[in-house]
């Protein structure tokens, strides 16, 4: 019942917290069989509602027709989503693809970048790095050619680009200012190292040039391996990152004190010192299961101070939160709240008035907000949308969406005690369209741990307008086992 065009390899995603404080990420999603460059990818998008415990279903973002979509980049800028999206194959005059929303990504405006002059020395794939300068022009960083990055830069809020010219030392770099005069701070990403340590690199003219590659305190990445690097609203660096090279199936060099771990640091000095700390839980990658990874990792801080990880190549893919009081403390693994508090009723309008939004939300001693009670959105009409109940962030009961027009498109049926449910699609004429099973608590392949998440497993139905059965497949575990020919027992 997914999109025709959410395929199995995800990947490269960009990653935000949007205004009304829902966390979005884009990933490229190409078919099993098929290279990361081929023209069937597509880009998708999933949700982690604010309170709530569980993504939505990823679903279609956009596709080039018959181009390659590779590499989404969100950058919130304000009240505004940015988007920069890339791919293989397209002309030098249109290395990147822009859409932006400010309706927390509900709708979007496309565009194709104004260059100078035809792009050269690229990649078209842009990275995790975006911000503006001090004359409020916004910088956007991407790929460069084998082992460097570089940015692009706009004076006219997204409308015309500049190459600034300069590369730094890996690819997949992350970068971020040190001040409002141009000083920027590069690390990483990947295909590179010095002394057996990743590089680092500086620039003093916001790109233009960088200064030759230095030693970071971070181990080296390769293949299938990004780094990550923001600023906090407390002024510190983050960087997160992993301590072993897969593909060279290479351990860090002696000096490193974190084994082969996945790890958080965090800098009170630009970069001139850290503060390392592994993550408690870590899964190894779905291919190369010896040490743990975060593959293509991206971070992001929301206006609450929670810093979400969000991993690829795992299975399943991860969503930490942490903040930045953990990273200094000695505590582990800690056990979220979701009980006590008080529940409050909110409710957002739209601008003629009518209700687009009510919802009930439970605050926890600590602040924790949850989802918890009935949530019903309306259409501007003012006919229902989708009506959902939440017990402390996990949705249970019926969940029903509607058309426009009041039709039934599809349900859910959450069953929390069993950590099961139910999807049912309908065709328009409102006879069943398909039917699954899915655990919404499932176990990780390589760790005896249950997550939070929707994987397919028991029959799926699929029907004819006219109500004919034509389809049974079984899934277990999100893998298809089987099919039963309609009529047939299993």
């Amino acid at each position: 019942g997914i999109d025709p065009l959410v395929f199995t390899h995800n990947h490269s995603p960009g990653f935000e917290i949007l205004p009304n404080g829902d966390a979005l990420a884009i990933y490229f999603s190409t078919p099993p069989g098929k290279a990361e460059a081929d023209a069937s990818t597509s880009f998708v998008q999933a949700r982690l509602r604010y309170g709530s415990e569980e993504w939505d279903l990823p679903e279609l973002f956009y596709k080039t027709e018959n181009q390659n979509d590779q590499s989404g980049l969100l950058w919130r800028d304000g009240n505004k989503i940015r988007f920069f999206g890339g791919g293989r194959g397209h002309p030098d005059a249109v290395p990147f693809k822009m859409a932006t929303s400010t309706d927390n990504g509900v709708t979007w405006t496309l565009s194709l970048p104004l260059l100078d002059k035809p792009a050269a020395n690229y990649t078209a794939q842009p990275i995790t790095s975006a911000f503006r300068g001090a004359d409020n022009s916004i910088y956007m960083a991407m790929d460069g050619v084998e082992a460097s990055s570089f940015l692009w830069r706009s004076t006219d809020d997204g409308v015309h680009w500049h190459d600034m010219g300069g590369r730094t030392g890996g690819r997949h770099s992350v970068i971020v200012p040190l001040d409002d005069k141009g000083n920027l701070f590069s690390i990483g990403g990947k295909n590179n190292s010095v002394n057996g340590w990743s590089p680092q690199n500086y620039s003093s003219d916001w790109g233009a040039t960088w200064s030759t590659n230095a030693t970071s305190p971070f181990p080296p990445l390769g293949t299938a391996q990004r780094p990550a690097l923001i600023r906090l609203a407390s002024g510190s660096l983050l960087y997160v990152g992993e301590s072993y090279l897969h593909k060279a199936d290479k351990a860090a060099p002696a000096d490193w004190k974190f084994g082969d771990n996945c790890f958080v640091a965090i800098s009170t000095n630009n970069g001139a010192s850290w503060h390392i700390k592994p993550l408690p839980v870590q899964l190894p990658g779905h291919q190369r299961t010896n040490h743990p990874t975060l593959g293509y990792v991206t971070a992001k801080q929301a206006p609450n101070g929670v810093i979400h990880i969000l991993t690829t190549v795992t299975q399943p893919c991860l969503n930490y939160e942490l903040n930045e009081a953990w990273i200094w403390s000695e505590a582990g693994d800690l056990a979220p709240e979701n009980s006590g508090g008080t529940i409050k009723k909110f409710s957002e309008n739209y601008p003629n008035g009518k209700p687009r939004s009510k919802w009930n939300a439970r605050i926890c001693p600590n602040g924790r907000y949850l989802l918890d009670g009935k949530e019903t959105d309306y259409y501007e009409s003012g006919a229902k949308q989708r009506e959902v109940t939440y017990a402390s962030g996990r949705k249970t009961g019926e969940e029903t969406f509607w058309s426009p027009d009041g039709k039934k498109v599809w349900t859910w049926n959450h069953y929390l005690k069993n950590d099961t449910a139910t999807w049912t699609q309908f065709w328009p004429n409102g006879k069943k369209k398909s039917e699954s099973l899915w655990n919404t608590h499932p176990e990780a392949r390589d760790l005896k741990r249950h997550f939070f998440g929707l994987v397919a497993d028991g029959p799926a139905r699929q029907w004819d307008q006219g109500g004919k059965l034509m389809r049974v497949c079984h899934f277990q575990n999100g893998i298809l086992v089987g099919e039963t020919p309609p009529g047939e027992k299993r």
